[in-house]
């Protein structure tokens, strides 16, 4: 039911959005612009993290409610492909099968499975944002740092990333590049749909996507996505 969903990935794509922003950041603050160093280190944080193996949980929530969760050890193959195995998941519903009953409980049932393809549809396309496309956000996109007590980052703000009045805002570590956040905020159906994807470190390893957050208030759907539990592969 949610195979599209949990292929997906949400939020991991993002992690090279955060490479490129650095890069043409620093190049249109006329810096020296180290974009072989920046996709080289894009390049070696996604090697690295085919070295280990991870759990991943996929909740879906409808109304408040836990409709589904499922658990999943990650890997990557040996060509570089992402590859999951569902360890668990939630039992389906029984749901009424004949009569009237039946006939609004599977046509319930389609249209909820339509919004999670959706959704996943949205999270797939801006974590593969086109070179072009990001060129384009980070040419009216605003820089600003933000200096906390424990952490230097820069927030990149912008709009009209792939659809006329969305917004993207990536905060990345003023001091090593890492990515730290992303906001978007776009629409399915010209409803709201908001993605938060949150990320950190492995103890002297590389940066992954511990945490992502797509929220569809207007149907009361919420989808989560954790990583964790991350082991170098033997």
């Amino acid at each position: 039911m949610y195979t599209r969903l949990v292929r997906s990935g949400i939020g991991m794509g993002i992690a090279l959005l955060m490479f490129q922003a650095v890069a043409l950041s620093e190049q249109m603050e006329s810096k020296p612009a180290p974009i072989q160093e920046a996709q080289q280190a894009q390049q070696q944080n996604a090697e690295a993290l085919r070295q280990y193996t991870w759990k991943s949980r996929t909740e879906i929530r409808k109304g408040g409610d836990t409709k589904n969760v499922r658990l999943a050890l990650v890997r990557y193959d040996r060509y570089g492909a992402l590859q999951k195995t569902q360890i668990s998941s939630t039992p389906q519903q029984q749901l009424p099968t004949r009569g009237l009953r039946g006939l609004i409980a599977q046509k319930k049932k389609e249209d909820f499975i339509e919004t999670l393809d959706g959704l996943a549809a949205v999270a797939e396309a801006y974590a593969e944002i086109p070179a072009d496309a990001m060129r384009r956000f980070l040419s009216t996109a605003s820089f600003t740092p933000e200096f906390g007590s424990t952490q230097k980052l820069l927030r990149i703000s912008g709009s009209n990333v792939l659809k006329p009045g969305d917004s993207m805002t990536l905060w990345i570590d003023a001091t090593t590049r890492k990515q730290h956040r992303v906001e978007i905020r776009t629409n399915l159906d010209r409803k709201p749909v908001r993605i938060v994807s949150e990320f950190a470190d492995l103890a002297a390893g590389p940066t992954y996507m511990a945490h992502s957050v797509v929220d569809y208030p207007s149907e009361g759907v919420t989808l989560i996505t954790e990583n964790f539990d991350y082991e170098r592969a033997r």
